[in-house]
């Protein structure tokens, strides 16, 4: 089992929430919009899984005053890693799955992965495939997402999936790109998730466990040495391939994100109501630390 690595000293973002038992928890506060507004901070967070908290990470979250958990995970994930809480001050935890565990791309996730020879093109083509699936399937759940998102008194939230980079990536972008923030801005943040959560370390240990599984069953796996760590990085890290796939797919079959946004009950008006109240003028700004 992969366990989450350590933060570094160095690695001190001011968005990153350190918790012992997650590796990719922050907040999206900060950003600017093009209208020269800034997204208020600790009112939405993304983040890994909480299956591995502790009662002093539940703590932190809690004194963050966290009223709304949403789980995007499938039902098969939730089962295998459920988030049990352990605090004074639960907040509601909404489970709203993006994708089947029984569908075609995570029968073809856990084929790859029980795989000895997948290679770095493989790994992404199947991931890009996976934002493509949640492009054409995933909207009922993020609708159901954007209402508690668009009511504040839902505020602060947490959003989370398994590895907190795909399905969570995908929400964060929507709610980016529905007050405003532009393109570039969303793709950093995106590609955050590579540096907060040491995507390059995960890949090489995943490389060296899989070596040494081969090297203890022999032949029952083939000669093969399993995959580099190039082609685990696109497993358990970002590239910008994976979101402009969910966005190239959007624009198939909706035309354009403002109409994807639209489909999941985030039209013009709730745009502008959500950009209201989720950012500020910069000279009004009190920045929370």
């Amino acid at each position: 089992m992969l366990v989450n690595p350590a933060f570094p000293d160095t690695l001190d973002y001011e968005r990153v929430i350190k918790l012992k038992g997650t590796g990719n928890t922050r907040d999206i506060g900060g950003y600017e919009t093009v209208d020269g507004r800034m997204v208020r901070w600790r009112q939405i967070i993304r983040s890994d899984n909480l299956s591995r908290l502790n009662a002093d990470d539940f703590q932190k979250l809690e004194a963050l005053g966290l009223r709304t958990v949403i789980d995007l995970r499938t039902t098969r994930e939730t089962k295998k890693a459920p988030t049990e809480w352990l605090g004074d001050n639960p907040p509601k935890i909404f489970h709203f799955p993006v994708g089947r565990s029984d569908g075609e791309w995570f029968k073809a996730q856990r084929k790859l992965m029980s795989s000895n020879k997948f290679t770095e093109k493989q790994a992404l083509e199947h991931m890009i495939n996976g934002y493509r699936m949640v492009a054409k399937e995933g909207s009922p759940s993020y609708q159901k997402l954007m209402a508690l998102v668009l009511d504040e008194s839902n505020w602060p939230i947490l959003i989370h999936c398994s590895a907190g980079k795909d399905r969570a990536g995908i929400a964060v972008s929507l709610i980016l790109e529905a007050v405003g923030v532009d393109r570039e801005t969303i793709m950093k943040d995106y590609l955050l998730t590579n540096k907060v959560s040491r995507t390059k370390e995960k890949a090489s240990l995943l490389s060296k466990e899989r070596a040494n599984y081969t090297a203890r069953v022999g032949s029952a796996m083939g000669s093969s040495k399993g995959p580099p760590p190039s082609a685990w990085f696109p497993i358990v890290g970002v590239t910008p391939e994976m979101l402009e796939g969910f966005y190239a797919t959007v624009d198939e079959h909706y035309g354009s994100v403002d109409a994807f946004l639209d489909e999941i009950g985030v039209d013009q008006t709730a745009r502008d109501s959500l950009a209201e109240s989720l950012t500020k003028r910069q000279d009004l700004l009190l920045v929370k630390k």
